[in-house]
């Protein structure tokens, strides 16, 4: 009886969020001595930095996802070092296999204070590395910073709390916008670029989805939608599960999915559906759902397009090398859209699933006039796009 009584505490939002206070209140001193090692700009420059941790015990897949312009940049500034991750959940080191300096994934359980025996071995071992940098890539983390700075690194590489984005607060002065552009911009200034190269084109998301992987989930996605050749047929991806405020209804889907079919009636609309197996559309919708999100992003690296609020699926979209639409109306598009690839970021805030879907088909026509291509080859063109509806409305359709 207790403990089940304990664990309805334990499980209450609430009592989570009381417990995280409580535990930054004591921090906080630890808090502002982690900050006061961070590195200073151009710290780096001239460093010997064979082994690099990167610090994000995180088990949501979109937070995860966002490491990965990180991690190719650092692979491109030390090619001989290698890399190792803290991140917590199950599936969360396959998103990192194809990347060929990564080293090490230490997998932390997703509730880590119900388990100070297993962080407290992670923790030694990473002391025993004697790691030459360590980054903190997201600023409100208190796992993440802590472990960056626990570490030991010789160098350690973090936003300092409260600055990201925020004007005239060094070392964020002029950083970018996007949260997964925002590590790369503090490692090259810790390394002394100029700006004009510290400005350069960021990174793609991008998992590196191998051709034979490409290969297998063309085959899945072929039988899904009963075509022989999906090179004939365009397929359109939708994620319908995202939750909270960002997510959208079944009938709002249902009059989004109506409207699409209508500007697009050969394609084909796939379904991909969350973890739980359970598809949120029509039941006649052809649908496919795996546990590994590397097959599920080799699916939709297969399809014309995707269409999803923002969640960790858009990400996976993304980084899969798909033409990407992100649903935007609850979050900041500028901080998380989708970027590369032609992707593009619609506000839909005060708008209609009809407005939305005339908006999103125009989109999918300029996708279906482009030749396939590698998401390496898509990846190029990785500027940023986030559109308003009406700025971006296609011509009005005869009836």
């Amino acid at each position: 009886m207790k403990s089940a009584t304990l664990k309805r505490l334990l499980d209450n939002k609430h009592y989570s969020e009381l417990r995280r206070r409580i535990i930054r209140r004591a921090m906080r001193p630890l808090f502002h001595a982690s900050d006061a090692r961070l590195a200073p700009a151009t710290e780096l420059s001239g460093a010997d930095v064979r082994r690099i941790l990167i610090c994000r015990p995180n088990h949501r897949l979109g937070n995860l996802l966002l490491l990965t312009p990180l991690v190719i940049e650092l692979e491109r500034t030390f090619p001989n070092a290698r890399i190792d991750i803290v991140l917590a959940g199950e599936h969360g080191a396959e998103l990192f296999r194809a990347f060929r300096r990564i080293g090490h994934i230490y997998t932390l359980s997703r509730r880590m204070v119900r388990h100070p025996v297993a962080v407290l071995r992670t923790i030694m071992a990473i002391r025993r590395v004697h790691y030459d940098l360590a980054l903190d890539p997201c600023e409100a983390s208190q796992s993440s910073r802590l472990l960056a700075a626990i570490a030991g690194a010789r160098h350690v590489i973090g936003i300092p709390r409260g600055q990201s984005g925020r004007e005239g607060s060094a070392p964020m002065d002029h950083a970018p916008t996007h949260m997964a552009q925002w590590p790369v911009f503090l490692l090259r200034s810790g390394l002394a670029y100029p700006s004009l190269r510290l400005a350069e084109d960021y990174p793609p998301m991008d998992i590196r989805l191998s051709p034979e992987e490409q290969q297998h989930a063309r085959a899945i996605l072929e039988h899904a939608t009963h075509a022989e050749d999906r090179l004939t047929q365009p397929v359109i991806g939708l994620f319908a599960a995202a939750t909270g405020a960002k997510g959208y209804d079944v009938d709002w889907w249902q009059r989004f999915i109506r409207i699409v079919e209508a500007r697009h009636p050969d394609a084909a609309i796939v379904e991909i559906v969350p973890a739980d197996g359970r598809p949120r559309l029509a039941a006649e919708l052809p649908s496919f759902g795996s546990p590994s999100p590397r097959e599920v992003a080799a699916v939709i690296a297969n399809m014309t397009c995707f269409v999803s609020a923002d969640c960790g699926v858009m990400h996976l979209a993304n980084a899969a090398g798909a033409s990407t639409i992100g649903l935007f109306k609850a979050s900041d598009s500028l901080k998380y859209a989708p970027y590369g690839h032609g992707s593009q970021a619609l506000d839909t805030s005060g708008k209609s699933p009809e407005e939305v879907a005339e908006q999103a088909s125009t989109l999918i026509g300029t996708f279906r006039t482009e030749p396939p291509a590698s998401p390496h080859v898509r990846a190029n063109g990785n500027r940023m796009a986030t559109a308003t509806l009406d700025a971006l409305s296609p011509e009005p359709h005869a009836h």
